[in-house]
């Protein structure tokens, strides 16, 4: 049978059309998004889509254009101590540096890096202020941005009662930040 089916189907001459439509590198509207997940930080580039899904975690977009670059970090806490010099993206003030190094950035070149900063919501109802993590996660976020010289923040949509999703097209050096509403039957919808 493999004989046959081998026979049966041969492979195109290099440089004959196809039989059916392929999908040009430009074309990234049918490319799913990179998923960047609570505690990670991703690197995309070209025709990469980068996108988050928050709740209290906050997350941190740099477009460099000039760099050709993107990256997006998904903090779930604000700040641990010990983690602050290792690469990663757990606690804000880890992602930060992280996701600096990540672009290859310099100090020279942070003017050019556009900051986006979502998410940070209150998703637990009737909890103490130790417990509001979302709102600890935005004010570590803007501390460490500030402390790393990354003053350029286009967009900042923190706070809330409701999660977001977070949307870096690496192509054109965009961004989307959609709320995550739920309705009073219960649905949610973006």
């Amino acid at each position: 049978m493999q004989a046959i089916l081998n026979t049966l189907v041969k492979p195109p001459l290099p440089g004959a059309a196809l039989p059916w439509s392929t999908r040009s590198e430009a074309d990234t509207s049918l490319r799913a998004p990179l998923q960047v997940a609570m505690g990670q930080l991703k690197l995309g580039a070209r025709t990469d889509q980068l996108q988050a899904l928050l709740g209290s975690c906050v997350g941190i977009g740099l477009i460099w254009k000039k760099g050709g670059v993107c990256a997006l970090a998904h903090c779930l806490l604000p700040e641990c101590l010990q983690m602050a010099d290792e690469f990663g993206a757990r606690y804000v003030n880890q992602a930060v540096p992280s996701l600096l190094r990540l672009l290859g950035a310099t100090a020279a070149d942070l003017d050019d890096i556009e900051v986006i900063v979502a998410g940070g919501a209150t998703m637990l109802n009737g909890c103490s202020s130790r417990l509001q993590i979302g709102q600890q996660n935005a004010d570590a976020a803007r501390k460490h941005l500030r402390r790393h010289g990354l003053n350029n923040v286009t967009y900042c949509r923190v706070g809330g009662k409701c999660g977001r999703t977070i949307t870096i097209d690496c192509a054109t050096c965009t961004y989307a930040v959609q709320e995550i509403v739920t309705t009073c039957s219960g649905a949610t919808h973006a």
